[in-house]
């Protein structure tokens, strides 16, 4: 005889189905399936586009961002991936690229902040003659204290992943040395800033300022007699062939650098998990500021190399002729200082500000 197994009794002695209860679990189940996709446990992955105007071959590009950008998605199991598009593969010219940052047309671009002339008075500090130090190990560090001291309103509409610096730029000439700010008299110099170009209008030669991709075309085309750059760059625009002197400052302080930004769209920065933003945030910063800076001195061996297997002659400016550089320079300052003054810049506290910082640097850097 078959015996039927019923549940017991409710309070009130009569026997009830579980098959209500049992159908409302399956379709409870169905349905957090159904919303799965959408939950907030979801892994999120995402793609990243940065943009950056110097070639697919460059050591910037091999060297420092692709390995960076590697390091991420290691960090973070594949989830955070950065396509890095060198050469301005995604349109637009190199002085746009801090407005693509800003208009979501890409996510992360490296760019200079003189190309974006009187945007960022306070960063210009780092860009003025005589400032840094001639490498860009110590000056990318204290460049990137002093930006989180005293520049961080002026990038508030980005997130800022970096800033740094390269060495010591130096003159670069085609037909003979320029040794004293004389020499440069009567020449087209392409020039890397305003405040730089203003000390050579000073001296009697004619500023012109382009992006460094116009340089190799600017100096076939005898349009410019020269230009002001830091060795790095001679094998990655091939400018070898064309530039046969080398006018480099061998004093306690550099001629110039220029300040470079790593930025990231600020609304893309805070739509990704916040273990992306950590993940992020682990590979941004001072400890990027230090490391990149290092690359880039190593990088101006390279350049410097590659300069002395062209030929290249190197003419050293020391002594009485540093010192005349240093004072054909003042002129120069003084007209930033009353610019930035109308805006109610103290300029002398952050002159002082980025003078005591580049000196610290370069304490601690010594063996």
């Amino acid at each position: 005889m078959n015996h039927l197994s019923l549940p017991p009794p409710s309070a009130d002695g009569t026997h009830r189905s579980r098959r209500p209860r049992q159908f409302l679990s399956l379709v409870y189940l169905i349905a957090s399936f159904a919303l799965w996709p959408n939950a907030p446990s979801v892994a999120q992955e995402r793609v990243l586009r940065f943009h950056h105007f110097l070639p697919e071959k460059s050591p910037q590009q091999q060297k420092i961002f692709l390995p960076w950008s590697k390091k991420i998605a290691e960090a973070s199991n594949g989830r955070l991936r950065i396509s890095v598009a060198a050469g301005m593969q995604l349109g637009g010219k190199a002085n746009e690229l801090l407005s693509q940052v800003e208009s979501k047309h890409v996510d992360i671009a490296w760019t200079l902040a003189a190309y974006s002339p009187g945007k960022f008075p306070r960063l210009e500090v780092f860009e003025l003659p005589f400032i840094t130090s001639s490498r860009a190990s110590v000056t990318s560090q204290a460049l990137f204290e002093y930006y989180e001291t005293h520049a961080r309103d002026e990038l508030s509409n980005v997130h800022v992943l970096n800033v740094w610096c390269h060495p010591s730029g130096v003159i670069l000439n085609q037909d003979e040395p320029i040794l004293r700010p004389i020499d440069a008299a009567g020449r087209v110099m392409r020039v890397p800033s305003d405040v730089i170009g203003e000390l050579f209008r000073n001296i009697g030669a004619t500023p012109k300022i382009t992006t460094v991709t116009q340089v190799l075309t600017l100096l076939k085309q005898r349009e410019i007699a020269g230009t002001l750059l830091p060795y790095e760059v001679i094998p990655t625009l091939k400018l070898a062939s064309e530039i046969r002197h080398i006018t480099e400052f061998a004093g306690y302080r550099g001629l110039y650098t220029a300040v470079f930004l790593l930025v990231m769209n600020k609304d893309v920065y805070a739509s990704l998990d916040e273990d992306l933003r950590r993940v992020l945030d682990a590979h941004s910063g001072a400890v990027i500021a230090a490391e990149w800076g290092r690359i880039w001195d190593d990088f101006e061996e390279i350049g410097r190399d590659d300069f002395a297997a062209a030929g290249g002659v190197v003419t050293f400016v020391k002594n009485e002729h540093y010192e005349e550089w240093v004072q054909a320079s003042q002129s120069a300052i003084e007209s930033w200082v009353a610019k930035v003054g109308r805006a109610g810049i103290d300029e002398s506290k952050l002159i002082s500000s980025a003078k005591q910082l580049v000196a610290q640097y370069a304490m601690l850097a010594r063996p």
